[in-house]
């Protein structure tokens, strides 16, 4: 038997209590990060506090439906999804294996889905807040740009600031998340879990792109205090010279009192 299992991430975080009392769906597990529903057939519906949702062995159509039912009960906007795939499959006589984008497996339980679809939450999310901060990059890297070719920034005062602090609301947003790459306390007590959740990270290289997302962030705070560093002179320079234009109008007019 193979099952097909299918991630999304939101854009936004979710909240879990407003989707529990709405969803019409057997909800089989809840905390404040995730909930798990049963949808029979060994099928189930993870849905992380982070912004992931996913699906193991259910229909695109229904896919669509309860990601719709999500976004109206929360009001979230219809904005193209990331999304990622992965297969199980789940075979009594096999030994059990990961291989590129499936899994094999003699048999299988809810804990065991749970691993499976908290990994495919974990990776879907990464590409999400990866692609964010490779934005982050982008924009701090025209700035940069413009700075080394022109000596100074096509915006200014208000607008600069305004600028920076969009930065650091999606900087604040991908950090207030990196929680979710911690290993499963599900894990700590069952080996079995544990080389499925270590196996599946491995191979989704979910360390390995977690790194990237950090350095990618420390680039991204460092951009930061630049941007403000040189704001908050420019701001001084200008108070100087307006300090410096007050005192020779003084003078200036000291002298034309002394001349009349």
């Amino acid at each position: 038997m193979k099952k097909t299992i299918t991630g999304y991430h939101l854009g936004d975080r979710l909240d879990l209590k407003e989707l529990k009392n709405n969803l019409a769906y057997n909800c089989i597990y809840a905390d404040p990060t995730e909930l798990m529903y049963d949808a029979e057939n060994q099928s189930y519906i993870g849905i992380f506090d982070y912004g992931s949702i996913v699906f193991f062995g259910i229909d695109n159509s229904v896919q669509t439906s309860i990601i719709n039912a999500v976004r109206t009960i929360l009001n979230l906007d219809s904005a193209e999804l990331k999304r990622e795939n992965f297969d199980v499959e789940i075979d009594a006589q096999a030994s059990y294996k990961v291989i590129f984008d499936r899994l094999i497996i003699k048999a299988l339980s809810i804990d065991i889905a749970k691993i499976i679809m908290l990994n495919i939450a974990q990776s879907v999310a990464l590409d999400y807040y990866i692609e964010q901060s490779n934005i982050l990059l982008n924009q701090t890297y025209q700035f940069s740009l413009e700075l080394e070719e022109k000596g100074k920034f096509s915006i200014k005062g208000k607008r600069l600031l305004k600028y920076i602090g969009r930065l650091l609301n999606l900087k604040n947003k991908i950090t207030q998340n990196i929680y979710i790459f911690d290993s499963p306390n599900l894990t700590w007590n069952d080996e079995y879990l544990n080389v499925i959740n270590t196996d599946l990270s491995r191979e989704l290289d979910i360390k390995l792109r977690h790194s990237s997302l950090q350095e990618s962030l420390s680039i991204v705070r460092e951009n930061l205090e630049i941007l403000k560093d040189i704001n908050q002179h420019s701001h001084s320079s200008t108070l100087e010279l307006i300090v410096i234009a007050l005192i020779a109008i003084e003078i200036l007019n000291l002298i034309i009192d002394k001349l009349l």
